[in-house]
């Protein structure tokens, strides 16, 4: 995420269009088919700080995977865990200077998970 690359601005945009109008109207397969991309992504293309996300993405979508071997639901406040850490690390990567051309994308990435973050807290 070095420089305006189009795949992270398509990415970004396409996660922040889907749950632009709340998290209810985002279908389960919709937010682990978007969890999915990310990891893709990520794995191809990120660095040391950025697979840290990768991390979580992969603990999040273990928590919202409705087919979860332990056959639990989805706890809220694990997910508000996993959310914070994504906007703590998300925002640790915006503030450095590899991503200075993906700043805006990545504000508005940010706004968009304390978004959701604090639907999930309601």
């Amino acid at each position: 995420m070095t420089s305006q690359d189009p795949k992270t601005t398509s990415l970004i945009e396409q996660t922040v269009s889907a749950f632009d109008s709340g998290i209810q109207n985002t279908t389960p397969k919709d937010g682990l088919s978007i969890i999915d991309q990310w990891i893709e992504f990520l794995d191809q293309n990120g660095t040391d700080e950025t697979d840290e996300i990768a991390d979580v993405l992969e603990d999040l979508k273990a928590e919202l995977d409705p087919n979860r071997e332990d056959g639990g639901t989805p706890e809220p406040s694990v997910i508000q865990a996993y959310m914070e850490d994504l906007i703590d690390i998300t925002q640790s990567v915006m503030e450095s200077p590899e991503a200075s051309a993906q700043q805006t994308e990545l504000q508005r990435l940010i706004s968009t998970l304390e978004s959701i973050n604090q639907q999930v807290s309601k």
